[in-house]
C-alpha cells in the first residue's frame, strides 16, 4: 500500500548556548520534514532570532519560543503550515512556565496533526500538564497526529506510560539514552505517532550532535497512509 512518507525530528537545542551553528548543520543534514523544538531562545527579539535559526538550517520557522517557554516548530518548504496554536499551559509557583505548539499540516495533500511539547521537572506538574495538552490536541480531530519533545522522565514513569497508552511510542523498542550527551544514560526525549506507521526511529549521534546540546536528537520515519 503507497503512501506519504515524513521525517519527523525532536531536539532540544539547549537555548543555542552550545553551538548554534553544530545545530543548523545537524537538522541540514536530516532534512526532516516536521522539527520539534525544545528551550529555544525565548529573550530579546526571540521571534526573529527562532527564524533567523530556522532559515540556517533550511527550514522555515512555525511558532513557538519566547510565548511558549521555549518549545517550538518547525517545517521544511514541502509541508503546507494550514493553522498554528501558541498555548500556554497552567503555571506552577516556582517553576518554568511551558508551553505547547499545534499546527495542522499536509504534505502532497495528506493532513496531519503536530505537537511540540516540553514538560518540567516536576512530576505533578507533568501529570496536569498531559491531561491539559491532550485536551488541546483532540480538538484538531485529525486522523493522524505525531508529537514529539522532552517529558523529563524516562518511559517506565506515569506520564510517559498514559502518552505512550493513547499514541506509538516511535522508540518504544530503543532504549538508547537521550540525555545527556556528556553521560548519556536517560531516555527523556521521544516521538508520539497516531494513525500513521512508524517505518523507523533513532537517536542520532554525530561529532556535530555532541557539539551542539546536552541531548541527542531523535528521527522518526513515519508513513501516512
Amino acid at each position: 500500500m503507497t503512501g506519504v512518507e515524513l521525517r519527523v525530528v525532536s531536539y532540544n537545542v539547549r537555548g543555542l548556548r552550545d553551538d548554534g551553528a553544530a545545530v543548523a548543520r545537524v537538522l541540514r543534514e536530516l532534512d526532516p520534514d516536521v522539527v520539534f523544538i525544545q528551550e529555544l531562545p525565548r529573550v530579546v527579539l526571540w521571534r526573529g532570532r527562532a527564524a533567523s535559526f530556522a532559515r540556517r538550517a533550511d527550514l522555515l520557522y512555525a511558532a513557538g519560543g519566547g510565548s511558549t517557554g521555549g518549545t517550538a516548530l518547525f517545517t521544511a518548504v514541502r509541508v503546507d503550515l494550514r493553522e498554528v496554536q501558541e498555548h500556554r499551559l497552567r503555571r506552577t509557583p516556582g517553576l518554568t512556565r511551558r508551553g505547547l505548539v499545534l499546527a495542522r499540516l499536509e504534505k502532497d495533500g495528506v493532513a496531519f496533526g503536530a505537537g511540540s511539547l516540553h514538560l518540567g521537572l516536576d512530576a505533578g506538574e507533568r501529570a496536569r500538564h498531559l491531561t491539559d495538552l491532550t485536551g488541546l490536541v483532540n480538538r484538531l480531530d485529525l486522523p493522524v497526529t505525531v508529537l514529539g519533545g522532552g517529558l523529563n522522565e524516562p518511559p517506565e514513569a506515569s506520564t510517559w506510560t498514559r502518552l505512550a497508552s493513547q499514541y506509538a511510542d516511535a522508540g518504544a523498542s530503543d532504549p538508547t539514552p537521550t540525555y545527556s550527551v556528556a553521560r548519556p544514560r536517560r531516555r527523556v526525549d521521544g516521538i508520539f505517532v497516531r494513525g500513521a506507521e512508524v517505518t523507523s526511529y533513532r537517536v542520532v549521534d554525530t561529532p556535530d550532535v555532541r557539539a551542539a546540546s546536552d541531548h541527542f536528537p531523535v528521527v522518526a520515519e513515519l508513513l501516512l497512509r
